[in-house]
Order: C-alpha cells, then structure tokens, then sequence
C-alpha cells in the first residue's frame, strides 16, 4: 500500500502543559497503531506542527477528526504528498517539545516552525519540506 505525508500547521488556543502534551502523545500513539499511521507532533510557543504518515484515505479522516479538535485553531496544510518511505517508521507518535528547549535540532525546528508561521520558505524549500529533509538526514 502507497503512503502519503501530510504536514499540517495550527495554534493551541492555550498553552499547553508538558504534562498535556504527554496525553496528547499516548492518545495518538494508541489510535495510530491501529490504523497505520506514523509521524512527529512538534510544540512551541503555543503552536502545533505535526506529520502524519500513512495510507492517503486514513490521512484525511485523521485530519478531518483534527481539525475538530477544539484544542487548535487555525489548521491548515503545509504540505500533502505521496512518499517513497516513511520518515518516521518506528514512532506510531513521536513528540517534541521545543519550549524545553532540550530538543536535538531545536534551531532548524525553530526556524520551521517559524517560516510556517510567517508563511515563507527556507532558502528554496517549504517548511514542510524543510522539516522532513532534517528528519531524513
């Protein structure tokens, strides 16, 4: 079966407790493994930016569930395409919590987030693309 990679943006309507973002892990993590779904969530300053990786079908009912989520607004895709591999294989959710600042790659997932935010690229490159490329490397 063919995956796709789907990146999506959005702003927590609070700040979110790292003991929430805990919760939100475990609960992705249980749902994704039945549904073949893998991929990263990354938090900073109040905004949300995940990858989601799986069957194109699966990905838009995941995300159409997320959307819902009243936890966010502002949702929007960054990028949605079909992939030769998974980037994130062996995480059914992992988790990065960039305002502990403790994360490896915290300036290159900092600058992602940021050009998201703002709507730009990264040299030539989407965010999107920017953020799978440092996870491929």
């Amino acid at each position: 079966m063919s995956i796709n990679q789907l990146v999506y943006l959005s702003q927590s309507v609070r700040k979110v407790s790292a003991e929430e973002l805990r919760a939100i892990q475990a609960t992705a993590q249980a749902n994704n493994q039945h549904i073949d779904v893998t991929g990263s969530l990354f938090y900073n300053g109040g905004w949300f930016l995940q990858v989601l990786e799986g069957p194109a079908p699966t990905l838009a009912s995941l995300y159409a569930r997320i959307e819902q989520d009243p936890r966010h607004k502002h949702s929007r895709v960054l990028y949605n395409e079909p992939a030769k591999f998974r980037t994130f294989p062996r995480w059914t959710m992992n988790m990065i919590n960039l305002d502990d600042r403790q994360a490896d790659k915290y300036d290159e997932l900092v600058e992602v987030i940021d050009a998201a935010r703002g709507d730009r690229k990264i040299g030539a490159a989407s965010p999107a693309a920017t953020l799978l490329k440092i996870f491929r490397a």
